[in-house]
């Protein structure tokens, strides 16, 4: 099996990527313009558009992930077919064609746009939230200008950037998307800054445990919590946050 096998021809990928980008018409990448009209043709395959706004042109392939590439966007198409099904890079290299470290950066390459896709996407639905902290010393560092600090694993309480012991916020929406955010602290005002950003205020729920900090969030809709330090870990209606846990475990190692 190869790429020409399964995958449409370069001019209905064209036309695919154009309906889904476009779908509330087009924008220029560059200034966020509407005021477009098509211009022409590029490589005789991709609409090409003039902004009225700036006065540059672009096309359909400007500002993608797939900028300047000189694959074709059916082989694009094809590695992003087959992430979903967790294909091997070898593998996807031989059924587009293509060599290794091609296939190996193409998806990287998606990989990194899929993940700053999520980032800016807010959490819905219902969403647990819990912190961890990591040992992210600059120990032994050359370009510190600074007196070393002492190190986090001999300070007690909670650690900070400060003690080079930074606080990562976990946001999970069941069923979706995991965020995983570095914080200087955990005050109040840090926890609150970064569920606005990440989260929509018609939430169906916030779970989290007892931490002082997240009693800000008791405006939002329908928060709960758990309490740890009575050995209480899930409650009727399934209000836990263990998910966000198991997504701990991992990150952690």
């Amino acid at each position: 099996m190869d790429v020409r096998s399964f995958m449409p021809s370069e001019e209905e990928c064209a036309i695919v990527l154009r309906d889904v980008r476009w779908r509330w018409g087009a924008v220029c990448p560059r200034c966020g313009s509407r005021s477009v009209i098509r211009h022409g043709r590029h490589l005789r395959v991709y609409q090409r558009y003039l902004c009225k706004g700036c006065g540059r042109h672009f096309n359909d392939r400007t500002g993608a992930q797939f900028e300047g590439s000189k694959l074709p966007l059916r082989v694009w198409f094809s590695v992003a077919f087959l992430m979903q099904y967790k294909i091997s890079v070898k593998e996807m290299a031989k059924t587009a064609k293509i060599s290794y470290p091609t296939a190996f950066n193409m998806a990287g390459t998606l990989r990194r746009g899929l993940c700053l896709s999520h980032l800016q996407e807010r959490l819905k639905g219902i969403v647990e939230l819990d912190d961890v902290y990591v040992t992210a010393g600059l120990k032994g560092k050359r370009c510190l200008k600074r007196p070393p600090r002492v190190r986090s694993l001999k300070v007690r309480g909670r650690g900070a950037y400060k003690t080079d012991k930074p606080a990562i916020m976990g946001m999970v929406e069941r069923g979706g998307t995991v965020k995983l955010i570095p914080s200087a602290n955990m005050t109040e005002q840090a926890v609150l800054r970064r569920v606005m950003r990440s989260i929509r205020e018609d939430v169906e729920a916030i779970y989290t445990d007892e931490y002082p900090a997240y009693h800000i969030l008791d405006g939002f809709r329908n928060h709960q919590t758990v309490n740890h330090s009575i050995g209480e870990y899930a409650r009727d209606g399934g209000i836990h946050i263990n998910t966000v846990e198991a997504e701990f475990s991992v990150f952690r190692p």
